[in-house]
């Protein structure tokens, strides 16, 4: 699963990148990898955690519910700065923030 991860982790940075190169989005190339980073480390802290929970003989919903609170609370902390600023162009920067963390939660889906 990690490897699956890491192929995920490198397709969607450059995937990622050359559409901002593409469309001249205006992203720079340490957000792009921030972006990207972060998402790959919070869903790897997420598969530590779902791992972890695993090993109780008693698995309830609420354990998930936990994980999935804890990702968005841990994002939400990530975009605060950004929101807080609120500058226009930061709308884009969150705009992409979004379609990576959903492609990253649509692999954890499929994977």
């Amino acid at each position: 699963m990690k490897k699956n991860k890491a192929i995920l982790f490198i397709v969607s940075t450059v995937v990622n990148l050359l559409l901002v190169q593409i469309f001249k989005i205006k992203i720079t190339f340490q957000e792009v990898l921030t972006v990207q980073i972060f998402l790959f480390s919070l869903s790897f802290l997420v598969d530590v955690i779902q791992f972890k929970f695993s090993k109780y003989k008693k698995i309830t919903p609420s354990h998930f519910l936990i994980v999935n609170f804890l990702r968005i609370l841990l994002c939400v902390m990530f975009l605060l700065p950004i929101i807080l600023r609120h500058d226009k162009s930061d709308n884009i920067y969150i705009y992409n923030f979004f379609i990576i963390y959903f492609v990253y939660l649509f692999s954890d889906i499929i994977f």
